[in-house]
This record gives structure tokens, C-alpha cells and sequence, in this order.
């Protein structure tokens, strides 16, 4: 079984514009993720699956200078563009991570192929880790299969595809002394820069090797850190409310 790190990335941000490729201790962002997932020798390969859009020509060149792969896809379509990356690169099993979120639950992915291995499930969720943290395991056959029953072109939010009547659908435990439900720790405004830049600069430049427990002991000790950013998460949930739209999906005579 091939295992593929698919980063899904895009330059389009307006909240905080090019958020992807601003710098902390001189490395971007997108970088600090890819050097963070490189702790993880499990997986086979690390892939940033971006658009052909040319504003998202950058994010190619930080890959090729990383030694990691680039795949280009849909701009929309999400999914697709995650299934079109694992076909190209022989992906069995994607472990899907959002490039704004630099300092992803690494060190918890070797529990997700071993509950993967255990259960089979299509899809796999790490929600009680704190926001920014978690990330998704997706089987690649599952995802051939949203793609054949989905309508919509758009899915830029995807979850609710993997319906429970139709998937194995689970969610990983997290150690209760690591659920921390106001911690935020990933990239959407101004003040979630500044929340990084700070935590960094404490931390010093090896921040990205520090494990999740670690990382939230720190910050358990210094709730100035936490506060930086805090009051965001009532705006992005707001934002993303607004943006979830009614699954569409297709009715079996409509499917291939």
C-alpha cells in the first residue's frame, strides 16, 4: 500500500493574502508544513495538489525546491482534485492536510494507518485534536466513488460526502489531556500570523519538530499565546456555516 501526504493548497486567500508563502525564521509557511511531514517516515510520498490556476505557480516552485511532488487540478473541485493527484502518483491511501496548517498532528498519523489497517474505513476524522492539529485519511477507491455520485462541482467543503450510509465513516480517538477546544493553530487572519510568529519565536527555529503534546503543554503555560488569536474562531466558524452548502448527489440511474 502506497501512502501519499496530499497537501491541499491554493493562493487565493483574502482574509490574509498570499498567507501560504509568508515567512517565519525565513521559511514559508507551506515550507514549515513540508518540513514538519517529513518527520514522518511512514508515508511514501509528500504531494502539494494545487490549481492550474497561475497564481498557484508558486506553490510548484516550493515544491520542486523541497524535493516533494506538485500536482495541478481542478481549481473548484477539491475532491477531484485529490483523486486525480493519488491516480497520477499511485496513491493507495491519502492523508489529507490543509497547507495553512503548519504545525499538523504529525505524530499521530502512524495511529491513523494502523486504524486503517484495522478498520478499512473510507474515511477517518481526528476532530478532538485542537483546530489545526488534525488532519484526514482517505481510501482512494472511497473517493473514486464520491466523485462518481457527487453533483456539485464545487467541494471546497467535502466531508458530508462521505455519508454514513454509504461509507465507513470513523472518527480517531484523541488522549483527553490533548483536547483543547479553544486552541487554534491554523492560518486565516492577520491575528493567526501573529499567533505563529509569536509561538516561533518562542519555540525557537525547531518549533516544527516539536510533537502535539509538547506544543500544547507550551501553550497551556502561556495562555498570552492562546489569546492572540482566539477570538477568530467564532469568525471562522461563522465563515464556514456560511460557505457549507446541501450535498447534491446523483440517483442511481444518474451513476455511471
Amino acid at each position: 500500500m502506497k501512502i501519499g501526504f496530499l497537501i491541499t493548497a491554493r493562493m487565493k486567500s483574502t482574509r490574509l493574502p498570499l498567507k501560504l508563502t509568508l515567512k517565519i525564521h525565513n521559511r514559508e509557511i507551506i515550507a514549515l508544513m513540508i518540513d514538519r511531514l517529513k518527520l514522518c517516515s511512514s508515508v511514501d510520498e509528500i504531494i502539494i495538489a494545487t490549481s492550474t490556476n497561475s497564481q498557484d505557480d508558486v506553490l510548484c516552485q516550493i515544491a520542486k525546491r523541497e524535493h516533494v511532488k506538485c500536482f495541478r487540478g481542478s481549481e473548484a473541485d477539491v475532491l477531484e482534485r485529490l483523486y486525480m493527484a493519488a491516480q497520477y502518483y499511485k496513491i493507495d491511501y491519502i492523508i489529507n492536510v490543509t497547507a495553512d496548517c503548519p504545525l499538523v498532528g504529525y505524530d499521530f498519523i502512524d495511529d491513523m494507518i494502523k486504524e486503517y489497517q484495522k478498520t478499512g474505513a473510507d474515511l477517518i476524522r481526528t476532530f478532538d485534536l485542537p483546530h489545526g492539529f488534525y488532519f484526514y485519511g482517505i481510501k482512494v477507491e472511497a473517493l473514486k466513488k464520491v466523485l462518481e455520485i457527487k453533483e456539485e462541482k464545487d467541494t471546497e467543503i467535502w466531508g458530508d460526502y462521505f455519508t454514513p450510509e454509504r461509507f465507513i465513516v470513523i472518527k480517531m480517538s484523541t488522549p483527553k489531556e490533548l483536547i483543547r477546544e479553544n486552541y487554534r493553530l491554523t492560518l486565516d487572519y492577520p491575528e493567526d500570523y501573529e499567533f505563529f510568529l509569536a509561538l516561533f519565536e518562542a519555540l525557537g527555529k525547531d518549533t516544527y519538530k516539536k510533537s502535539t503534546a509538547e506544543i500544547i503543554k507550551f501553550l497551556d503555560l502561556h495562555p498570552e499565546i492562546v489569546k492572540i488569536n482566539q477570538h477568530c474562531a467564532e469568525l471562522f466558524k461563522a465563515r464556514f456555516s456560511s460557505q457549507k452548502k446541501s450535498i447534491k448527489l446523483k440517483t442511481k440511474s444518474e451513476q455511471k
